[in-house]
């Protein structure tokens, strides 16, 4: 009963406060899923082009890039006509931030930050309508696995070291909202009891998580002997990182066999795409266009590409052509799901270590990357844990923007996560060193790797 009150009432009513259209958008997005090629064809095109002439006017930095391209979005004629822009690197936001903000921007923008998977940190600015269109997207996808608003949903996700006021105010609306957060920046086998006592309590229908922390927490509470399988969970919705298969057998199995379904996204990306009941990764076609790119050139069906996005509801602060540093291949047309929206495939992002500390926490990633990420002037970093109480962190610095205790606030932020008797080392370099296999790994533990695979 309280889920429809949630539903109907209290969440439509959070979002008007907020000034953000998601049940519009939700029920635009629940219609479009279905709709024909050639009519989804010629709703991105129209989005796109009010987009770009937006950006044209009010956008500084495109001002400037439409002109240099000598592009004119009013006599654009297909969507492959905005292809003639650059495309749009982390590097040039971070120099170009400011002439990149809608300053008129209705209801404000808002600020966020990400390491990402390259270890550049980069912060970006939101508006309302592109954390309404995500917010309708994750909803719709929730729907296509039977939880809708309003239903319980248990969160193991980061949760902040010190809870301010704003956090408590988090707290009180995940409440009313029918939401659990439970923080995933650190597990101990000494915290399973508490969890699983909270999560029985609360008897969530579905879980959302990161796929390498939900694992783990599952492997350490089936060795406490928990057994969880008759608890109700519905189904387990994975983020943030690459699922490996032993990752959701071993998810799905302590849940009861249940569906454990997987999403491709990031924080300045948005919600790009996720998994139908028939396996398939589909994009949210209504509000991107995505490139497949190798070489400046599209990949054909079965070949590896960085994917480009242009979200097409970022008004605030545009991304057009934005290299996400991913990999992915598009996939073949048609679903026997019904949707008619495109398919991505073998997506190849983050992959997550974890820092253990010495009175045995296992901390998710980004629990230190946090403390890094958000320091003025860091342009690369990378966090190195050679022991369970050496840590060292790499720094790459971006001109001149470092400040003079910069050094000090990591090593601070480190020993307050992991414990004050750990060595914390910042070593300032000229360029951040890649794995064997090419990919970067902006945390790399020598004792808290996960096993993957």
């Amino acid at each position: 009963m309280y889920n429809k009150l949630v539903k109907h009432l209290i969440f439509p009513l959070h979002e008007k406060i907020m000034g953000r259209d998601t049940y519009k958008f939700l029920e635009q997005l629940s219609r479009e899923q279905y709709l024909p090629e050639k009519e989804l064809k010629t709703l991105q095109l129209r989005k796109l082009k009010e987009l770009l002439i937006h950006s044209k006017k009010n956008i500084p930095f495109y001002t400037k890039r439409f002109a240099d391209a000598g592009f004119d979005p009013h006599k654009m004629d297909s969507i492959e006509d905005f292809k003639v822009l650059p495309l749009l690197s982390k590097e040039e936001i971070r120099k170009n931030l400011e002439d990149m903000k809608w300053k008129g921007s209705p209801g404000g923008l808002h600020r966020y930050n990400t390491g990402g998977s390259s270890g550049n940190p980069l912060v970006f600015y939101f508006d309302r309508r592109r954390q309404a269109y995500d917010a309708a997207a994750r909803a719709l996808t929730h729907q296509w696995w039977g939880c809708d608003i309003g239903d319980k949903e248990l969160y193991l996700w980061g949760s902040p070291l010190e809870i301010t006021k704003q956090d408590k105010i988090k707290d009180f609306r995940d409440k009313m909202t029918n939401d659990l957060l439970i923080s995933a920046f650190e597990i101990s086998e000494a915290q399973i009891p508490k969890m699983v006592e909270q999560i029985k309590a609360f008897k969530p229908k579905c879980i959302f998580g990161y796929p390498s922390t939900v694992a783990l927490f599952c492997e350490m509470a089936t060795k406490q002997g928990y057994d969880l399988t008759k608890l109700g969970v519905q189904v387990v919705f994975s983020t943030a990182e690459v699922l490996y298969d032993r990752q959701r057998e071993t998810i799905g199995r302590f849940f009861g066999g249940v569906p454990v379904v997987d999403s491709y996204g990031s924080r300045e990306g948005g919600f790009i795409c996720h998994e139908c009941p028939e396996g398939k990764y589909h994009v949210m076609d209504p509000n991107y266009i995505i490139e497949y790119l190798k070489n400046g050139k599209p990949v054909g069906p079965g070949e590896d590409g960085e994917v480009v996005l242009t979200h097409l509801d970022a008004w605030g602060m545009p991304f057009i052509r934005y290299r996400t540093g991913d990999v992915a291949q598009p996939g073949e047309d048609g679903c026997k799901c019904g949707r008619t929206w495109s398919v991505i495939k073998n997506i190849k992002g983050r992959t997550t270590d974890f820092i253990v500390t010495p009175d045995g926490r296992w901390q998710h990633a980004l629990s230190v990357i946090y403390v890094v990420r958000d320091i003025e002037g860091v342009d690369e970093f990378k966090i190195l844990q050679h022991g369970v109480d050496d840590v060292e962190v790499l720094v790459k610095l971006h001109e001149n923007l470092y400040p003079g205790d910069g050094d000090a606030r990591i090593v601070a932020g480190l020993k307050k996560r992991m414990g004050d008797d750990v060595k914390v080392t910042v070593s300032h370099v000229s360029s951040i060193p890649r794995e064997a296999s090419g990919k970067f790994r902006y945390v790399v533990s020598k004792v808290g790797a996960f096993e993957r695979g």
